[in-house]
């Protein structure tokens, strides 16, 4: 009877019974309609307007979908990268933490959808229409938005870095934390004074003017505030809209300069020696930072997951509770910086310098440390689990208290003065059972 049971249990579910959705997460009867004919689908909407379209987490990668009718449907972590989707009618749809990577959404209808955390990096949505859409943390870095319709949408906490703003509406859209200065271009963009600045200020014709956009008084009303409900929103601690330095007429902040032309910025950190730059919780995520001087800066809290700082130079910087999971640090140098509590899970950091950086409490599970230089590095309270530390030079290092599961120590090099996790000293014999090499000096 058991076996019975299983049998037509499995049955019901290869022909497209509850048990298949429940393995899909959605019908997959109907991700092959729409993936089959767009006009055919077009008109099963039109057709059947009240049958509930679920596609949460369904993978349209590099589909076609042009002017295809998907108002309404809930596509909640849905695949979408490099897919085509001009002209296509997402009204109201549910698209939180949707990927939209390299997608195309020209003329495309988003108005009133949820696109929240959504990630639209390298998308194309000119002349889109988002009018009263939810974007909060949406992710719109290299985006083209020339023209696209952002009146009244939540914007809160999104991020733009070289983003095309162009001729966008901004009227009453609520941009408060936004990533928003870093090269975005808002040139001939429509802000009024129902548009709320990075700063949580309302936008003025200043700082319309200072960034070439059009600037309108509209009728006193309430500013945008839907706040996501999966996200508390943060304001940005940066009050000024405007950099002092481009509100001064230079043509660049030092910020912008940094991300945009590095070796621009090294030429003029070199000329001006005593200059301070902070970039306190900043999101420098996936920047192409390689061979930069950042050498004594202040970067507290903020996150490179991803970046390439190839050659970089931190020397004696305060990197305090910095991100750098899966950043490219070949050669990097760390001499002397503090580390404090940072993350550098999976990061590359072969031939790295670390000598006399604070790792305190770092995490650096599955690093990749091979031939580093850690001599006379804090490294108590560490996480090394599975860290590759090859050839890496540990003399005077201080491990205490370090977690060191699975950890690859194979030709590197331990002194009399190296501290172990038990808070000893090293010795010869620890080194040779650990493959390591072993000197006495003090």
């Amino acid at each position: 009877m058991k076996k019975t049971l299983i049998f037509s249990a499995l049955l019901f579910a290869l022909q497209g019974g509850p048990a298949c959705l429940t393995a899909f997460g959605y019908d997959p009867s109907l991700l092959k309609e729409l993936l089959s004919d767009v006009g055919s689908w077009n008109s099963m909407r039109a057709g059947n307007p009240s049958r509930a379209i679920d596609l949460d987490k369904a993978n349209l990668e590099d589909a076609g979908l042009d002017n295809a009718d998907l108002s309404n449907a809930s596509m909640a972590r849905a695949q979408f990268n490099g897919a085509s989707l001009n002209g296509a009618n997402l009204q109201n749809a549910k698209l939180l933490f949707a990927k939209l990577k390299r997608s195309k959404l020209k003329n495309a209808h988003l108005n009133g959808a949820n696109l929240s955390g959504a990630d639209l990096k390298n998308s194309y949505a000119k002349g889109a229409n988002f009018n009263g859409a939810n974007l909060t943390r949406a992710d719109f870095r290299f985006a083209n938005l020339e023209g696209a319709n952002l009146a009244e949408t939540d914007l809160q906490n999104s991020r733009f870095f070289e983003a095309n703003l162009s001729r966008t509406d901004l009227r009453g859209a609520n941009l408060t934390g936004a990533k928003l200065l870093r090269q975005a271009k808002l040139t001939g963009a429509l802000i009024s004074n129902n548009t709320i600045l990075p700063s949580g200020e309302r936008a003025t014709s200043l700082w319309a003017s200072l960034n070439e956009a059009n600037y309108s008084e509209e009728t006193e009303k309430a500013p945008v505030a839907m706040k996501s409900e999966l996200f508390p929103i943060h304001t940005t601690s940066r009050a000024a809209a405007i950099p002092e330095s481009e509100a001064a007429g230079i043509e660049k902040s030092p910020e912008t300069l940094l991300l945009q032309d590095v070796t621009e910025w090294n030429s003029l950190r070199k000329d001006n020696p005593g200059m301070k730059t902070d970039f306190v919780d900043e999101d420098l995520d996936d920047a192409d930072l390689e061979g930069a001087d950042l050498k004594e800066i202040t970067m507290v809290s903020s996150t490179m997951n991803g970046a390439k700082l190839d050659q970089a130079d931190f020397s004696g910087s305060d990197l305090t509770g910095t991100s750098w999971k899966r950043a490219s640090l070949k050669e990097t140098v760390f001499r002397q910086a503090n580390l404090q509590g940072s993350n550098f899970e999976r990061a590359f950091m072969i031939n790295a310098d670390l000598s006399n950086a604070d790792l305190s409490g770092a995490e650096l599970h599955g690093a990749r440390l091979q031939g580093a230089k850690l001599n006379k590095a804090n490294l108590s309270n560490t996480n090394l689990y599975d860290t590759n530390l090859a050839g890496a030079d540990l003399r005077g290092a201080n491990l205490t208290g370090a977690r060191l599961i699975d950890t690859i120590f194979d030709n590197a090099l331990f002194s009399a003065d190296t501290i172990m996790p038990s808070g000893e000293k090293a010795s010869r014999t620890w080194a040779v059972l650990k493959g390591a090499r072993f000197v006495n000096e003090q």
